[in-house]
């Protein structure tokens, strides 16, 4: 174990000091989703959703899973999930591709929805999310209940634009 100390302290001293550590300042170290920037292969069974990350952390962060329900007057009417898992890079700010699978009450319920967020008309309509994922050692479940999509779009800065034109793509 002596042996193991000194090459252990410089290998401390090594990383440390290197270029990806100066990236990475020690002040940021968070996840966070800047906005989304664009929607392909949008269908009724799912999408490509492209977001922009900026992860400050030193560490690759792994979405495991993650589910989110989309409820009209407390009545559930769709259901997005991952169709595979996501995973972003220690020390990346870029565009990241989120694969997106719908499930759906009916086949019409995705293009409703997205149709009366156009509109305006969200006032009822809510999201609750529940998603897994962590670093290669931590792994943790997030979750909320009942959350206004109004807020989700403030937090997220999703365009109405962006809205109006998926609506147009799905019908």
């Amino acid at each position: 174990m002596s042996r193991l100390l000194p090459i252990m302290l410089l290998l401390g001293v090594l990383l440390g000091a290197s270029p990806l550590s100066a990236q990475c300042p020690e002040e940021a170290r968070e996840l966070r989703i800047e906005g989304i920037t664009r929607i392909t292969h949008l269908s009724t069974t799912g999408a490509n959703l492209y977001v922009e990350v900026d992860n400050t952390t030193r560490r690759r962060l792994v979405v495991k899973s993650c589910e989110v329900e989309i409820a009209v007057s407390g009545v559930r009417k769709v259901t997005l999930s991952l169709r595979d898992r996501v995973v972003v890079p220690k020390c990346h700010s870029a565009e990241l591709l989120l694969p997106l699978r719908f499930r759906s009450a009916g086949t019409l319920s995705t293009a409703a929805i997205l149709r009366r967020i156009a509109a305006g008309d969200y006032a009822d309509i809510t999201v609750t999310y529940h998603l897994r994922g962590g670093t290669w050692l931590l792994r943790r479940t997030f979750s909320g209940e009942d959350i206004a999509i109004s807020e989700i779009f403030d937090n997220f800065a999703l365009s109405k634009r962006l809205i109006t034109e998926a609506a147009a793509l799905v019908e």
